[in-house]
């Protein structure tokens, strides 16, 4: 249902329904840079460190902490939208108590821009509604994330669970690098069809990659996030 919505709020973006547009944050680079590392080999890395990397390290917790300064661009994907849209989430300002943060989603034919203050467990709430806030809530702050708490995230690693609709499994399949950030590449499957994909790490609170497929059996994700830029901030 979440994605439905998701899919409701960018195609009425696209059609012109959005906030008023502002100057978007100057990217830093437009490289995007994405390697992956499977099985303990290597993409496009250099070093012998590289070519035997084959986990993220696990420290138990999620890095939920904001930082000013923290800021992620990505380029979306979906058939709702006549071609490529683009996300950005940025730390304007943070404190132990308050968090200050800009989201931005622009589309070929329509901006939406929010801006919210508010202490850091209340961030997501305080986006929702909006279709920044819900791309937000949709890649970052799913349910998805509870299925990998507490594991190695090794390449490899796979496990599953059992549940109304069926067997849901999680396989990490690969290290990838997304804009520098390096992240477990993990596989949700329900009823042995991919169903979710992303790509993580407890380092950072947001992913490198999101997708998302809306029928099983599907080949083609009905939603696609890639990270192209990102600052981890101070």
């Amino acid at each position: 249902m979440l994605l439905a919505a998701v899919m409701v709020l960018l195609a009425g973006c696209g059609g012109g329904v959005g906030g008023d547009a502002t100057t978007a944050t100057e990217p830093a680079t437009d490289a995007t840079d994405v390697t992956t590392t499977a099985g303990g080999g290597s993409a496009d890395q250099s070093g012998d460190a590289a070519a035997e990397r084959s986990a993220v390290t696990f420290n138990g917790t999620w890095d939920q902490r904001y930082r000013t300064g923290q800021y992620y661009r990505y380029d979306i994907e979906s058939p709702s939208i006549d071609g490529t849209a683009t996300y950005e989430w940025e730390v304007v300002s943070a404190t132990d108590d308050e968090v200050t943060v800009r989201t931005k989603l622009v589309t070929p034919n329509a901006t939406s821009e929010q801006t919210v203050t508010a202490p850091p467990d209340e961030v997501y709430g305080e986006l929702a509604g909006s279709p920044s806030g819900s791309v937000a809530t949709l890649g970052f702050d799913s349910p998805y994330y509870s299925g990998v708490d507490g594991e190695t995230l090794s390449v490899g690693d796979s496990w599953e669970s059992s549940g109304p609709n069926g067997t849901v499994s999680f396989e990490v399949e690969a290290l990838s690098t997304y804009a520098g950030l390096e992240c477990a590449e993990f596989v949700v499957r329900t009823n042995g069809s991919v169903f979710w994909e992303s790509c993580v790490t407890p380092e950072s609170p947001l992913p490198g990659y999101v997708a998302f497929y809306e029928e099983e059996g599907d080949e083609t994700p009905a939603f696609e996030m890639e990270l192209v830029e990102y600052r981890s901030g101070n």
